[in-house]
């Protein structure tokens, strides 16, 4: 056995450098022609990249302006709830106000009828000592 597995391999050693050279060159082309493919398919990648980059470089400057317009527009927004706030303080402030002097007001009105009623008097000369006098009841 051992005599047929070296008759054999001393058989594939004389044949085998014709076939395996021819072989092995078109195996070496093959593995170069892929090679460039994956250089120009590493170029197309790497424009990808860039592209992809400059977009990206793009969206995050859209959405940093969005960002910045947000915070204004909830500062400004913030202010006018505030100022809304007042608003409504100084509202109610002032319709109080309109109430207490509508309420003197009235109150002053009495006032004047009554004190008018009591001092009137068909004397002109009473009602001019009375109104010089002002009793009070």
């Amino acid at each position: 056995a051992d005599m047929q597995a070296e008759g054999s391999s001393q058989c594939c050693t004389r044949v085998a450098p014709t076939l395996r050279v021819p072989a092995a060159m078109a195996e070496f082309q093959s593995l170069l022609e892929n090679i460039d493919n994956f250089k120009g398919l590493l170029v197309k990648h790497e424009e990808v990249i860039h592209q992809k980059k400059a977009v990206l470089q793009e969206k995050k400057k859209i959405a940093a302006d969005m960002q910045a317009e947000i915070d204004e527009l909830t500062k400004e927004f913030d202010g006018m709830a505030h100022r809304k706030e007042e608003l409504e303080k100084t509202i109610e402030e002032a319709e109080k106000a309109y109430s207490r002097i509508t309420q003197s007001t009235q109150t002053l009105q009495a006032v004047i009828q009554q004190e008018f009623h009591r001092f009137q008097d068909p004397n002109p000369l009473g009602s001019s000592t009375k109104l010089a006098g002002s009793p009070k009841s």
